[in-house]
């Protein structure tokens, strides 16, 4: 763990002795750690830079080091997952088919399914959808959703089954019960998704005892 004498070791936060780049990442690991605690106890709108600073032991200055502003702590935090979407876009910008937009299912189920605390705690709380870092997110979604429906211009039942592919992938994931079995739950979102997609899921061929 890194301790408040390390953050106060770097120059850039008062110190004469920089950090090392690993124990940088390992700073602002804590840092996004224990905010996410925070914001998942108070909300983000509640949750102040300082809370998050007295929270850790560190001067404002350490904090301030490393983010200058709740929003770039946000931006952070969702980060890893935007990533992911991006490279998933990219993907499905390649394949149109049928086959094409079923893999993209697959491929979204996935990656809500890996950041799925996350994004529970994020949409459950109003006041993070009028952050910079979640609006930037948007034009992401909006392309998802033309990617889904196979079609350049979507109208507007297209449109309406995208999204509607998207909320039972979220409804699937973020609300199975501790004790489901995670088989099935990814196994029956990607069912419904593409059923609102009109996308016919193939069925595997079981092997015939030898």
């Amino acid at each position: 763990m890194v301790t408040t004498a390390d953050v106060r070791e770097d120059g850039a936060a008062g110190g004469t002795h920089g950090l090392s780049a690993h124990t940088g990442d390992q700073t602002r690991a804590r840092i996004m750690e224990v905010a996410l605690e925070l914001i998942a106890d108070h909300g983000y709108a509640a949750t102040s830079t300082r809370e998050i600073s007295e929270r850790l032991g560190f001067t404002k200055a350490a904090l301030y080091y490393h983010f200058r502003t709740k929003d770039d702590l946000l931006a952070a935090l969702v980060a890893p997952s935007l990533g992911g979407l991006t490279t998933l876009i990219e993907r499905g910008r390649e394949r149109s088919s049928a086959a094409g937009r079923r893999e993209l299912v697959q491929g979204y189920v996935d990656l809500v399914g890996a950041h799925a605390d996350l994004i529970h705690l994020l949409s459950n709380d109003p006041s993070v959808k009028e952050s910079a870092a979640l609006k930037a997110a948007l034009p992401l979604f909006e392309e998802l959703v033309r990617l889904l429906t196979g079609t350049a211009d979507p109208d507007t039942a297209q449109r309406t089954r995208g999204r509607a592919a998207i909320g039972a992938v979220h409804a699937a994931l973020l609300h199975a019960r501790p004790g489901d079995d995670p088989g099935v739950v990814r196994k029956t979102a990607v069912e419904a998704a593409c059923g609102a997609l009109g996308l016919n899921v193939p069925a595997r061929r079981t092997r015939r005892p030898a």
